[in-house]
């Protein structure tokens, strides 16, 4: 009795984690992108980064004009968007990090084949772009992610889809580059992210057939240069997003795979473009397919994190997208900071009590 009476004090004080302000799963369309060329309108293999609570879009491709040098700023409050100071190199399948309020847009391609070594800082003050140094291996459709101040690019793909191993670090206090040692399984068209000082990747391609994926989650920590495996994806696929929430939770997005290898999505010449989106526990190595499909599946696209809520923005699905499509997480709002919670502590002591019972 006494056991039941400490159960419910819990519950009732929070403490075993329940939220009492849910929103699961929901979707909500947003104001488009604005019209980029005659085609669609929209972008796909474009980056973003979140500053000051606004999201910027860079670079992509419409398939119609020269690539890549459309920069964008989207206000969520006001659901608005706003041009700005062009990306000097177009460029699509690039990489967007963000490092003490300024952007660094790394690498890509201009003809979806080869590769450039251009590396830009955009400043969202001034909206000024300043020429870097040069990434040592040029590639696209690769992984980047920040820890401790450095950005690192892992994987992509050097030229023509081949999957490089590389694994390369920029300093921008220094405004230069160290080389890490290699990733143990080279794929292109994988999402990471950073979590507590670790990088996450998951799936991608792994050969130059855009037709062979892998359902790989590895952990990586750069303190040690060491990759850890994980807890398998539920799908073995690419090109889609990955986003952290606040919940300890990471979100996949979108995504392709050739000739109905996971029927879950939209059908386009051949390929699938997914809707499915999964959840990976970080704390707890686990994965969940959800039931809140995105409205609109798609490849190569971007999304990015704001108050907690993901913005998926535009893709591939029948040629360029527009979309601008925010997904709620389950258990919004969240914390400001992710740390392992003494819910959980407490929640794992009252199971070692039931099990004694």
């Amino acid at each position: 009795m006494q056991q039941r009476i400490i159960l419910i004090g819990l519950i009732v004080c929070g403490l075993l984690g329940f939220s009492t302000a849910s929103l699961a799963g929901d979707w909500e369309e947003k104001a488009d992108m604005p019209q980029i060329g005659a085609l669609s309108g929209g972008l796909w293999g474009l980056g973003t980064a979140v500053v000051n609570g606004k999201i910027y879009t860079i670079g992509g491709q419409d398939d119609l004009q020269v690539p890549g040098k459309v920069v964008k700023e989207y206000d969520p409050v006001k659901d608005n968007w706003v041009d700005k100071k062009k990306l000097p190199q177009g460029r699509f399948r690039l990489g967007v990090a963000l490092v003490r309020g300024k952007i660094y847009a790394f690498s890509g391609t201009a003809n979806n084949f080869e590769t450039l070594p251009n590396v830009d800082e955009y400043d969202p003050k001034t909206d000024t772009w300043t020429a870097k140094a040069p990434i040592p291996t040029p590639r696209m459709a690769y992984g980047t992610a920040v820890v401790g101040g450095k950005i690192y690019i892992i994987g992509g793909v050097e030229s023509f889809f081949l999957p490089s191993a590389a694994v390369e670090v920029y300093d921008p206090v220094t405004d230069t580059w160290e080389k890490k040692p290699d990733m143990p399984n080279p794929r292109w068209g994988m999402p990471v992210v950073t979590v507590k000082s670790k990088i996450y990747v998951f799936g991608g391609a792994v050969d130059q057939s855009h037709q062979k994926y892998t359902d790989l989650t590895e952990e990586y920590d750069p303190k040690t240069d060491t990759w850890t495996k994980k807890a398998d994806v539920p799908i073995a696929y690419y090109d889609m997003a990955a986003s952290f929430v606040n919940s300890g939770k990471v979100y996949l997005i979108g995504g392709k795979t050739f000739d109905g290898r996971e029927k879950d999505g939209p059908k386009f010449q051949g390929w699938v473009l997914h809707w499915t989106v999964l959840e990976y526990d970080v704390e707890k190595n686990r994965w969940q397919r959800l039931n809140d499909q995105m409205p609109t599946g798609r490849g190569t696209l971007s999304t990015a994190v704001v108050d907690g809520k993901i913005y998926a923005i535009g893709g591939h699905h029948n040629g360029p997208r527009r979309e601008v499509e925010v997904y709620t997480p389950d258990g919004w709002p969240f914390p400001d900071t992710f740390s392992v919670s003494p819910q959980e502590k407490l929640a794992t002591k009252w199971g070692e009590i039931k099990q004694k019972q």
